[in-house]
């Protein structure tokens, strides 16, 4: 891996570090711009360095430094809100998969909102999980669905698009290394 490379992932896990500060608190899981820049990390960095930043900032937040939403730690792994964390990985990868796989406007969105829909599937998965059996707080799917998917469902479709076009506008002007 070459140093540029290095620096590239280095900036897209600030930048999705700098997303988490930026919040709207609405409930237990908050409004922030971590989604977008993961989606961006991918779309131009590819598969496997859109990847490696996600996976770069979840480590920082664990090791303790203040970068997730709510802070960092390892007590964070027992948050509630730390699976849609752990779906920024996977979905970098599949936005960076679409970035080199499909070069078309189309294609970047549709792998953007697959790997927007891996977010929400990690996400409300462990907060059900989380819930129910580390906190001991009893609630049905339904109502994590209400709580933690249903509220950001529509913004993270609009952001998703939105990512994507500017990603493809970077792309039309020479930015990208997901082509190689």
């Amino acid at each position: 891996m070459s140093t540029k490379h290095l620096v590239y992932v280095a900036l897209f896990a600030a930048l999705i570090a700098i997303g988490a500060q930026i919040r709207l608190p609405i409930g237990p899981v908050p409004v922030t711009l971590q989604v977008p820049m993961v989606l961006l990390a991918g779309l131009l960095l590819g598969p496997k360095l859109g990847a490696m930043s996600a996976l770069v900032y979840m480590l920082m937040g664990l090791v303790g430094l203040p970068v997730f939403a709510g802070g960092g730690g390892l007590g964070t792994v027992v948050s509630p809100t730390f699976g849609f964390i752990l779906g920024y990985i996977p979905a970098a990868w599949l936005a960076g998969f679409g970035a080199t796989y499909k070069s078309s406007l189309a294609g970047a969105i549709s792998f953007a909102l697959i790997a927007l829909a891996v977010i929400f599937i990690a996400g409300f998965l462990y907060f059900v999980f989380i819930m129910n059996v580390v906190l001991g707080t009893p609630m049905s799917a339904v109502e994590a669905f209400k709580v933690a998917v249903l509220p950001f469902v529509l913004k993270d479709v609009v952001v998703a698009v939105l990512t994507s076009l500017f990603a493809r506008t970077l792309h039309t002007r020479g930015f990208s290394l997901a082509s190689g």
